[in-house]
């Protein structure tokens, strides 16, 4: 059932999510989060890993797309957001994910923030203190063997909710399967692509 079919039946329905900008490197796509869009990331993630010869790691991360999409249309999904049309030598396998978030119980997200900072080591992206920043690695058992994936996450208050919601913004790329990692400067790399594509957010309607 989708979010606003349940809202409406529950008599919980919410004003929409404000429009918002992020400025996307030249052949990235924004678009709505369905089976079909995640299939498309499937498909352009496994040529990726196919062309650099790691057909084990394509059958993993093909596995662990599966089960993420399919978690992550049952959430509160915004946008799905990954290169579409880029030159091989500028592919990274990285995708963004955005989601509307609501602190348990409807009540302010302040706590969880405070959290974050403290045992994450959260810090504020850039010097307007707009959009929260932390990164993390998540292990996944997939067909094939065990996955790994560093995330780079963000968070940003949604206005008009007296800060009740928050936009929830993952990039994630794989870095590790199959006994080996990616290289660090790889995943420098991404983390410093996702930050830069995350500076540029802003609600359209501010």
């Amino acid at each position: 059932m989708s979010p606003s079919l349940r809202d409406e039946l529950t008599g919980t329905a919410r004003p929409p999510l404000p429009p918002f900008v992020l400025l996307l490197p030249r052949g990235w796509v924004s678009v709505e989060p369905t089976k079909a869009a995640f299939a498309d990331l499937a498909a352009r993630t496994s040529a990726v890993l196919r062309s650099v010869h790691r057909p084990d790691l394509d059958a993993q991360l093909r596995s662990m797309l599966e089960r993420a999409g399919d978690e992550f249309l049952r959430r509160d999904p915004v946008r799905l957001i990954y290169p579409a049309d880029v030159p091989a030598d500028e592919l990274f396998p990285l995708s963004i994910t955005a989601v509307r978030l609501t602190a348990p119980g409807g009540g302010p997200l302040d706590p969880h923030v405070a959290a974050l900072r403290r045992d994450r080591g959260a810090r504020t992206l850039g010097d307007d203190g707009v959009v929260l920043r932390w990164e993390q690695e998540h292990a996944h058992r997939v067909a094939g063997g065990r996955l790994t994936v560093h995330s780079f996450d963000y968070l940003v208050a949604v206005p008009g909710t007296e800060r009740r919601e928050g936009l929830l913004v993952s990039a994630v790329i794989p870095s590790a399967a199959g006994g080996e990692r990616l290289d660090d400067d790889t995943v420098r790399a991404a983390g410093v692509l996702s930050d830069a594509i995350l500076s540029t957010f802003r609600w359209s309607a501010a």
